[in-house]
Parts: C-alpha cells; structure tokens; sequence
C-alpha cells in the first residue's frame, strides 16, 4: 500500500508541475522572435502565432490607383506595384508613385510598415532630388484597398500639393 501512495504522490506532481501556465517548452518562434510567458513576441515586420507572416507579403501586389490632389486635381487613373524589401522585413516599395517617371523608370517611393496594415512614408526626395515626398497610408479591413495621403513639392515647377490616393488590388 506504501508504494500506491507513493506513485499517486509523484504522478500527481508529474501532471501539475508540467502544466505550467505561460511555459516557453515546445514553443518555437520563427524570424527572430522570441518567447515570452508562453506566446512568441515578434520583431517588427513579422506577425502571427509563431512569428511566421511577414507584413510585407499582405501588401505586395499590382494595382490600380486613382489620386486626388489639392492643386492639381484628378490624376487619371494608372497602374503601379508594391514589392518588398530584399533586406528590410518593414520595407515596401511603391512603384510608379503618382504616374511619375524618372528617366524613364516609375518612380519608386519607401514605406515603411508601422503595424501590418498601415505604412509610414518619410520624408525624402527622388528623381535626382526634384520631388520631395512624404505621407502615410493604410490598408482597409479586406485588404484590397490602401489609402495613402502624401504631401509632395516639385522643386522644378515649384508646384505643392497634398493628395490622397486609392490602391486597388488587381
């Protein structure tokens, strides 16, 4: 009878002590990320269970823009992409960036990922420092369409103005 007692006392402590609330055993987080109290906390760009989604990948894709500015008014409607960074988890690249074109090349503007759905645009200046550019953006609740407004100055016009433009999932 002693030794009864005796397996019900260590599997009891076998079956209690290894439930352990917010235990990191067997968790594993991918990206970077690290356990905590049980749950993966992921570095900025990556999200989900296990840190496997990167933010960028919900954004990447073809689309049709229409742009509405203060000045000038409504751009016509034109077509341009969004493509991730090769090196930076947070960084999207807007490409042909209201239907402008530098050399020939559509203009290409950074974003940066402040959450998975909305982007920062800072301040800088492209096309051999002709147009400063600056905004934000979001992303609505399907995903298919991204808001950003942005401020920009054409330094060779000397034209100013702020728009807001419509991204369209194709």
């Amino acid at each position: 009878m002693r030794y009864f007692w005796f397996w019900i006392l260590g599997f009891s402590i076998g079956f209690w002590g290894g439930c352990k609330r917010g235990s990191c055993e067997g968790v594993e987080c991918l990206n970077g990320g690290r356990c905590r109290g049980g749950r993966c906390d992921c570095p900025v760009g990556f999200g989900g269970g296990r840190c496997e989604q990167k933010w960028s990948d919900g954004w990447v894709g073809n689309y049709t823009v229409d742009d509405r500015c203060r000045v000038v008014g409504l751009i016509p409607q034109y077509n341009a992409t969004i493509s991730p960074s090769s090196i930076y988890p947070d960084v999207i690249y807007l490409e042909g960036f209201g239907d402008i074109r530098c050399e020939g090349q559509p203009l290409r503007v950074e974003a940066r990922l402040i959450s998975a759905d909305r982007i920062e645009i800072g301040r800088q200046s492209s096309c051999n420092r002709r147009y400063t550019i600056e905004g934000s953006g979001w992303r609505n609740s399907d995903y298919r369409i991204i808001t950003v407004e942005y401020y920009y100055h054409d330094f060779q016009t000397g034209l100013r103005d702020t728009c807001r433009a419509e991204w369209r999932r194709y």
